[in-house]
């Protein structure tokens, strides 16, 4: 009687146990939560402390390939993140938006995959942003930020470079 008690709680255990693995499994893929997104690398959230730049309410910050290098509106890097507006309305929102923040507009191209590049009020760093329409609905952004050639903060370009 006593083997039939213990085999029996073994396999009430051993499903217990099961259960919590699975359940663990599915918390690292996004889908034992109710918060699931159907982008994985997207995590949502403030970007790291920057500012200077146009981000519309509501983005989802893609921090798999988001990388920041230092802070304020000095920073340079790549910002990914998607939005629920239309690569329309994020096309309008920052050709708007940069030049509120004191960017000026170098070259524009609205197509499918539409390209901004704009030239800091200093003039020692550019942004290029590309929009992209996303597959159901609303758009993804990739903006970078980099110095300006001769701005002085990249580094010297050797004389026998390649170009």
């Amino acid at each position: 009687m006593l083997g039939v008690i213990l085999r029996g709680l073994t396999k009430s255990w051993l499903g217990v146990a099961l259960t919590g693995f699975v359940l663990a499994g599915c918390q690292n893929m996004n889908l034992a939560s109710s918060g699931a997104t159907t982008d994985n690398s997207s995590r949502g959230g403030p970007p790291p402390q920057i500012s200077g730049i146009a981000l519309p309410e509501g983005y989802s910050l893609d921090a798999d390939r988001t990388i920041i290098l230092g802070e304020g509106d000095r920073w340079i890097g790549r910002l990914s993140y998607s939005v629920r507006s239309s690569a329309d309305d994020m096309f309008d929102f920052i050709r708007r938006e940069m030049t509120n923040h004191g960017w000026s507009e170098v070259a524009v191209v609205r197509a499918e995959t539409s390209q901004l590049t704009y030239l800091s009020g200093a003039g020692d760093r550019v942004a290029s942003i590309l929009i992209l329409r996303s597959t159901l609905y609303g758009s993804k952004v990739d903006m970078t930020v980099s110095p300006a050639a001769g701005s002085g903060i990249a580094p010297p370009r050797s004389p026998n470079a390649r170009r």
